[in-house]
């Protein structure tokens, strides 16, 4: 190797030199710099949308709260007045269901709830857990199935039980 760069002329070794000089900072840049580039902005996006459900979550934990202590209360039924809605939205988002959740509508004591491409599995899951730890009950259930196995669409109506 010594013998071949000895046998070359100057002005071939400059050359040489200069390519394989930019041929390490290219292999940095793309290697090194641009990973971890990348890596910072998803971070930084992680970030905001970390704080904005951080923000969400101290919004809703006073009517969280409130509702817990009117659970508390004898007489009162599972879930009193508006807190329907926050107990549905707060245990789907804890069920990871949330997001597929369209709309939500209060309806008489309860809440008219409408998903949309949501796992079957996780729906259901969700819909036992309200009647079993938060006193709800589905009083109607619509399920139509999804573009892709496991996913489906649905109504529901969710009430205090009487």
């Amino acid at each position: 190797m010594n013998a071949w760069w000895a046998g070359l002329a100057p002005r071939e070794r400059i050359i040489l030199a200069g390519g394989a000089v930019l041929l390490f900072i290219l292999v940095l840049w793309l290697l090194i710099w641009e990973p971890l580039a990348q890596k910072r902005e998803q971070l930084r996006t992680d970030i905001s949308a970390l704080s904005a459900d951080l923000s969400w979550m101290q919004q809703v934990a006073t009517q969280v709260k409130r509702q817990a202590a009117q659970q508390d209360r004898p007489g009162n039924g599972a879930a009193a007045g508006g807190s329907v809605l926050t107990l549905v939205e707060v245990s789907a988002s804890a069920a990871g269901i949330r997001e597929t959740m369209e709309r939500v509508q209060p309806e008489g004591q309860g809440a008219r709830l409408w998903f949309s491409e949501t796992s079957f599995d996780r729906l259901v899951l969700w819909l036992a857990e309200l009647e079993q730890r938060h006193g709800l009950q589905v009083s109607q259930l619509a399920v139509d199935a999804g573009a892709a196995p496991g996913q489906v669409s649905a109504r529901v109506k969710v009430e205090p039980r009487s």
